[in-house]
C-alpha cells in the first residue's frame, strides 16, 4: 500500500481539489439553438432576454417575478388543432429544475404578450454565477431549443454555507485518512 508523504501528499490533495472543482462546478455552456423559432421574455425591471442573447452573456434576474413573453414558431397555422409541448429547464450543478412545462392541442403558432409568474425554490443557487436555462417548444414536427445563461440576484444563503462546510469536513476526513498513524 502506497502512503503519500510530503510533496506526494500535496500533489494528491491538489489533484483531489481539482477533481472536486471539476465535478461540482457549474457546467460549461455552449450556445444551443435549434429550429427557426423566435421569442423573448421581459422581466418587470425591463430586462429582456431573447433567442439572440449570447449564451456567454450572463443576465441577472430576480428570484421571483411576473414576466411577459412572446414567441413565434414561424410555421403556417394548421387547419385543425395539432399537439404541442415544451418547457423551460434550469441546469443545476446537481441535477436540474423545471420552471414550467406545457402541452396541448392548438391552431396557434405564435403568442404575443403572454404572462407567467415564477418563484424560484430555495435549493437553486443565488448570487453564485450563471446557470444554463433552456427553453424548448415542439409543434408540427419542428423542435425549437434556445439556451441562455441567467444568474439569480441575491446572496448564496444558508444552503451554500452548509455545502461549503460539508466540503471542508469531507476534505478534512480525506486528509486525516491519509496521515500515517502511530502504532503503540
Amino acid at each position: 500500500m502506497q502512503r503519500f508523504t510530503g510533496s506526494g501528499r500535496s500533489a494528491a490533495l491538489g489533484g483531489l481539489a481539482v477533481m472536486w472543482l471539476l465535478a461540482f462546478a457549474a457546467p460549461a455552456f455552449g450556445e444551443v439553438i435549434e429550429g427557426p423559432c423566435t421569442g423573448s421574455v421581459t422581466f418587470s425591471d425591463g430586462t429582456v432576454v431573447t433567442q439572440a442573447t449570447p449564451i456567454d452573456q450572463t443576465v441577472i434576474v430576480p428570484d421571483g417575478d411576473t414576466v411577459v413573453y412572446s414567441g413565434d414558431t414561424t410555421l403556417s397555422p394548421p387547419a385543425e388543432p395539432v399537439p404541442f409541448s415544451g418547457g423551460v429547464d434550469v441546469r443545476l450543478p446537481f441535477g436540474g429544475w423545471t420552471v414550467v412545462d406545457w402541452e396541448g392541442d392548438t391552431q396557434e403558432v405564435s403568442i404575443t404578450d403572454g404572462t407567467y409568474a415564477y418563484s424560484v425554490p430555495g435549493f437553486v443557487p443565488r448570487g453564485t454565477g450563471g446557470l444554463e436555462v433552456t427553453a424548448t417548444h415542439v409543434q408540427q414536427g419542428q423542435t425549437c431549443t434556445v439556451a441562455v445563461t441567467l444568474a439569480l440576484e441575491g446572496d448564496p444563503g444558508t444552503a451554500a454555507i452548509i455545502g461549503a462546510t460539508g466540503t471542508v469536513v469531507f476534505l478534512a476526513g480525506v486528509v486525516g485518512a491519509g496521515v500515517k498513524k502511530k502504532v503503540a
